[in-house]
């Protein structure tokens, strides 16, 4: 017999709203945990992936001035992919938290993977659950926290584009809905226009796969409002990048370097080729100029079924929406929210190929990062298909045999990633040339751009050099791309460095000694080779920079 005595429904209720509480407590407690094993791991896999370079440097230095409250980088000197309002305030923080200091070369990028990996698999998992949701999230995890050399050395590098991928995602997740909502629309918006301002990139693979999205949507469906937020959303975004571009320069703000050449024609076709050599190696299928990261070839090999997921992600969301275009209105009533996520990811997938071909203009290893936002839509487009065969095939034999199946490749994956670990630590020259440089007293100086920046982190500021560039005349001026003029004006320097076996710029003794002389001293540490003068050095910014 139910008891009837007062109070026995509200304590009903208030042990309800308490084990609410618990399961929600222990829902966060456990996101907290695989966030934070998630990020010890991609920040471990970085440190041995990457070393860091100039670039990462750089970027890090920014955050320094957007930290201290230069908020529009007044004085600096960038190119289209500034990173500013993408990477750049991930770094601002750090340097908040920590100071300048080497470890964010890994740790920011680390941050950055971890985000896209979670939102990938959130976006892979969709409305599944169960054992669905665990293929589909499970698969981008796979893909892109358990990566090979390669990958991983785009990947997990800053800045190369992933934190803008991660506002791509973010947008597509905003708009992926027929009435996505005031606010949310609002914020796939402020997405796009932050994206933008920070790389020219995100009009690419962000704003514009948002527009094709939302046209598809309308074609699918035979309704103009179909696509109208992720048009509006795309459109609105672009035009309050350019805003916030020109207000920027009103206050004064970063000046932008003419953008490189795309490449000719003869390139792009080379390039066409080089998409799927290119893609091959980043997935483990040979490592000549890429790197093995110590891991055998028999696990590295184990990669190239993430590269046949990501293709049949790929393959799957293309037949998908060719079937729907045909099949016209009725191809539009099946679950409207997955399809919108899907036609904007592939065209995002394309996108990112297409800015390989144009931007690579020479068949080398380092252009591969152009590719590195494909992999990431890619993740995510096999992540979605692999949780509708999960959900199709529900239980059973076949069911069983793709789980123990999918238990297996993770399995060897992370076996080599943990072999990968377990070798040295690739060395960082530029630190021994920063500890050597503060012993002696040289705390000022000036060297190319790829023995710079890089010794200013690696000594946490203790020597500070600043990149240098030769002109066509042989004389030494300030390198004006990623830096600031405040750095050279009314400054004088101790030192010059460059390395000699990777000449970059003309800065080398020739070039230094036709603009200060013939060097009293010269000193080699560590493949870099220091020149010193008996007067202070200076570097002026070239007229009209």
């Amino acid at each position: 017999m139910l008891s009837t005595r007062p109070g026995t429904a509200r304590d009903v209720g208030r042990l309800a709203r308490t084990t609410r509480r618990g399961h929600l407590a222990l829902l966060v407690a456990a996101a907290a945990l695989g966030a934070g094993g998630l990020f010890v791991l991609l920040y471990a896999t970085s440190v041995h992936a990457v070393p860091g370079n100039s670039d990462g440097a750089t970027v890090i230095l920014e955050g320094k001035a957007l930290s201290a409250g230069h908020l529009t980088l007044n004085h600096w000197f960038l190119s289209l992919d500034s990173f500013w309002w993408v990477d750049v305030p991930f770094y601002a923080l750090a340097v908040l938290a920590v100071g300048v200091r080497p470890e964010l070369l890994q740790a920011v990028p680390a941050v950055l993977g971890a985000l896209v990996v979670a939102v990938g698999a959130w976006l892979a998992a969709g409305r599944s659950r169960g054992a669905a949701a665990l293929a589909g999230a499970g698969t981008v995890v796979a893909v892109l926290a358990l990566p090979s050399h390669a990958l991983a050395f785009f990947l997990l590098q800053g800045p190369l584009h992933v934190g803008t991928a991660l506002y791509a995602l973010l947008a597509f997740a905003c708009v992926r809905r027929y009435r996505p909502g005031r606010v949310r629309w609002v914020l796939a918006v402020v997405l796009v226009a932050a994206g933008t301002l920070g790389d020219l990139q995100m009009l690419v693979f962000g704003a514009a796969p948002m527009l094709g999205g939302g046209v598809l949507a309308m074609v699918r469906r035979r309704e103009l409002r179909a696509g109208a937020a992720a048009v509006s959303a795309a459109v609105c975004g672009a035009v309050l990048a350019l805003a916030g571009r020109e207000l920027a320069k009103l206050v004064g703000t970063y000046t932008i370097n003419s953008p490189a050449p795309g490449a000719s024609l003869r390139e792009m076709a080379t390039n066409l080729r080089l998409v799927g050599v290119y893609g091959a190696r980043l997935f483990g299928l040979g490592s000549a100029g890429f790197g093995s990261g110590g891991m055998p070839a028999a696990l590295l090999a184990v990669h190239l079924v993430a590269l046949a997921a990501l293709l049949a992600g790929f393959a799957i969301a293309a037949a998908r929406l060719v079937a729907a275009l045909v099949a016209g209105r009725r191809g539009a009533e099946e679950d409207e929210e997955a399809w919108r996520l899907d036609d904007m990811l592939l065209l995002a997938f394309l996108a990112d190929l297409a800015i390989f071909v144009y931007l690579t203009p020479a068949p080398l290893p380092s252009y591969a990062r152009y590719l590195t936002a494909s992999a990431i839509f890619g993740a995510v487009l096999a992540g979605r298909a692999a949780a509708r065969l999960a959900a199709l095939l529900a239980r059973g034999v076949p069911a069983a045999a793709l789980a123990g199946l999918g238990v297996v490749v993770v399995c060897l994956l992370a076996a080599g990633t943990g072999y990968a670990l377990g070798q040295p630590d690739p060395s960082q020259p530029a630190s021994e040339l920063g500890t050597y440089l503060a012993a002696h007293g040289l705390t000022r100086g000036i060297g190319d751009y790829w023995s710079a920046s890089i010794v200013t982190v690696e000594s946490k500021g203790a020597v500070v050099v600043r990149p240098v560039t030769g002109l066509p005349a042989g004389r030494i001026v300030a390198y004006t791309r990623n830096s600031s003029s405040t750095w050279y004006e009314g400054k004088t320097f101790q030192f010059l460095v460059y390395n000699p076996a990777l000449p970059f710029g003309g800065v080398d003794e020739q070039s230094a000694s036709a603009t200060f002389g013939p060097p009293s001293e010269k000193t080699a540490v560590d493949g870099y080779l220091v020149l010193r003068w008996p007067h202070p050095l200076s570097a002026p910014v070239p007229p009209g920079a």
